[in-house]
């Protein structure tokens, strides 16, 4: 009996820890981020599909709707960045969106004109665009 209480209370610790850590992520520009790599790995999965050709347009409109928002949002390491260098920080930023904004357009284009080679150089693109990003701008791990 003991035993069961011991873990009941180890697991409900356990969860109560992860929605802390999950509250403290959700920024708004955490969630714009998610909702486009929610949306660009779901555009991964069926670009090369004809079929869904419309599907996939979609998805592409729901990430420039999220980047857009994203320009109007400052990044959580804003904060740890000296006041002189601000400015500038926030520029690269900006400037990194736009690129990837560009980046999506040339996506969106190559799948409306079915260009699969197009398609495929504009992921990797944005993979390399994402990671760039993220590690110029996303919060360190804790």
């Amino acid at each position: 009996m003991k035993i069961k209480t011991l873990l009941t209370l180890a697991l409900t610790l356990a969860f109560a820890g992860t929605a802390a850590f999950a509250a403290e992520d959700d920024t708004p520009l955490a969630k714009e981020m998610k909702t486009m790599n929610k949306s660009l790995r779901a555009l991964k999965k069926q670009v090369a599909d004809p079929a869904k050709k419309d599907d996939s347009l979609a998805l592409i409109a729901t990430i420039k709707k999220s980047l857009d928002a994203s320009t109007k949002l400052d990044p959580a390491k804003t904060k740890e960045v000296p006041a002189a260098e601000k400015a500038a920080y926030l520029d690269k930023y900006k400037a990194q969106l736009a690129d990837l904004a560009k980046t999506y357009d040339e996506l969106e284009a190559a799948i409306k004109a079915d260009k699969a080679d197009d398609v495929k150089k504009a992921l990797d693109k944005l993979s390399e665009e994402k990671e760039k990003g993220h590690k110029d701008f996303a919060p360190d791990e804790k």
